[in-house]
């Protein structure tokens, strides 16, 4: 690969996995609040709660990373 089409999808491959980061934690925390709190929230204000680490392991996100990583790997082939 040369070296600027090497630089560009480096960029790129940072920018997914940031977003990717992004994701996982909005949708933990409306998983979170939908299994532990039986309450429904919506994307916008998930975005404005922050859950302890320990909310986090309560919540199953390694299906929703599977996910996401699927679609990064399908980007880039």
């Amino acid at each position: 690969m040369i070296p600027r089409a090497m630089q560009v999808a480096s960029k790129a491959c940072y920018k997914l996995v940031a977003d990717m980061l992004y994701e996982a934690r909005i949708q933990a925390v409306i998983d979170y609040k939908a299994k532990i709190e039986k309450v429904r929230i919506y994307k916008g204000p998930a975005r404005d709660i922050r859950l302890t680490r320990e909310q986090y392991l309560r919540v199953n996100t390694k299906s929703f990373l599977n996910q996401l990583c699927s679609s990064c790997s399908s980007y880039m082939s």
